[in-house]
């Protein structure tokens, strides 16, 4: 049976997430299926309106209609004008957008390749759609995918509309927060059995996977050596999994006794493991993340959430960011025996280098804006907690009690200060 601890977490925060887990989340034995003759597959056209986070795309019929069931609410939905398409006299399974990005890869990229395992052998191709004209090759992790898998040589990947003589279009193997079909669960596992265990391979008991060295977010993101040393020290093996090849990264899952994870699409990579098994999620913004409680509870994990974030102004999935060893990782700590990170890490210079870098990515990506998105209003409550806790961090900054730029003091402000401070002498 499933667990959630919850005691790490800031408690606004952790009543959102128990709200989460309340939800009715229901297991389907039987996905939907769609079946249409001369149907035509739309590859993505980037479109915001009406909200979608990718654009306009999908499956249309002989007759021009839409098909609902090939869209992915609010994020890949709704037809578009198109030219005469390209005809090809086979039979295909539609898969949907394929997505350059690993956690939505996992989340909507690949959860209707259940049908694969239908072994269906009338089929001809799976077929996935990239953006409009996008040329891009497929490879890393997202290929190995898909060899593990078995599929590779049936794929069929376009870029441009592409009627078909039939087209099989399978349900979404997961409808977010709502409902997932077992049989998606099977997809996973089947990549799993496939993985070959090199003889020099490890198994560590403990992992932790890691994002302080992945390049993208390097300039926006702070602390995150704190953490990589509190875990190392307390016997986790270090992982950054952008440099682990993916069949090493489920042997790794699927022989840990325990799996830590910053928050975020980090933790996705539980869809490989093996039904509850127990992972810590390192929290790192003031809001969890929804997607990942369907996928702790579609496998039954064991999960613990530890709050490590020192949250300061309401900002996206991008940051910036300031992790640290917070009172939540103090506790979490202190009942599992675990040592506090070196001292290094600790002091005030380094917090202040931390708190230097993120109000100048803040201001890089925000200017001078206030960032606030529609979903964060009802985790407002969240948000005042949070940065609450960062002001006992960085109130002395934020109140402009002490500079922390050299400019700083040739600012009137704290020359005003200093006047003051010597005439109470």
């Amino acid at each position: 049976m499933m667990n959630v601890d919850y005691q790490y977490l800031r408690p606004k925060k952790a009543e959102a997430l128990k709200a989460w887990y309340a939800e009715p989340f229901q297991a389907l034995e039987n996905p939907q299926v769609w079946r249409g003759k001369n149907a035509t597959i739309l590859p993505l056209r980037r479109d915001s309106s009406f909200g979608l986070l990718f654009g306009k795309g999908g499956v249309v019929d002989a007759d021009g209609n839409y098909v609902d069931l090939s869209c992915i609410p609010g994020r890949v939905q709704y037809a578009y004008p198109f030219e005469k398409p390209e005809y090809r006299d086979e039979k295909v399974v539609y898969c949907g957008y394929l997505v350059n990005h690993w956690g939505h890869f996992l989340i909507e990229g690949v959860t209707r390749l259940w049908y694969f395992l239908e072994n269906d052998p009338t089929v001809d191709k799976y077929v996935f759609f990239l953006d409009e004209n996008e040329e891009r090759e497929i490879k890393g992790n997202y290929r190995e995918f898909f060899r593990l898998l078995k599929i590779w040589d049936k794929l069929e990947i376009i870029n441009r509309p592409t009627a078909y003589r039939e087209v099989v279009v399978p349900e979404l193997g997961l409808h977010m927060r709502t409902s997932y079909t077992t049989k998606l669960l099977a997809v996973f596992d089947t990549v799993a059995g496939n993985v070959l265990a090199d003889s020099n391979w490890e198994t560590p008991e403990k992992i932790y996977f890691s994002r302080s060295q992945f390049q993208k977010s390097k300039a926006f993101e702070s602390g995150f050596d704190t953490l990589d040393n509190f875990f190392s020290k307390n016997g986790y093996t270090i992982l950054y999994p952008e440099k682990v090849p993916l069949d090493r990264m489920i042997y790794y899952i699927r022989h840990a006794k325990v799996v830590a994870s910053l928050s975020g699409s980090l933790p996705h990579n539980m869809l490989f493991a093996n039904p509850g098994q127990k992972v810590e999620i390192v929290e790192r913004l003031v809001i969890s993340d929804d997607n990942q409680t369907d996928v702790n509870r579609m496998l039954q994990l064991q999960v613990t959430y530890i709050d490590a974030s020192i949250p300061l102004y309401p900002v996206d999935f991008v940051g910036p960011l300031i992790m640290g060893y917070t009172d939540c990782l103090q506790c979490f700590a202190a009942d599992n025996g675990y040592d506090a990170p070196d001292v290094q890490y600790l002091t005030a210079a380094h917090d202040k280098r931390c708190f230097v870098k993120y109000m100048k990515a803040y201001e890089d990506l925000y200017n001078y804006n206030w960032f606030m998105a529609d979903w964060y209003a009802p985790f407002a409550p969240s948000l005042y907690e949070g940065f609450q806790a960062g002001q006992a961090y960085f109130g002395d900054y934020l109140n402009r009690k002490k500079p922390y730029r050299w400019y700083h003091y040739f600012q009137f402000h704290y020359w005003k200060q200093l006047v003051k401070r010597l005439l109470k002498k």
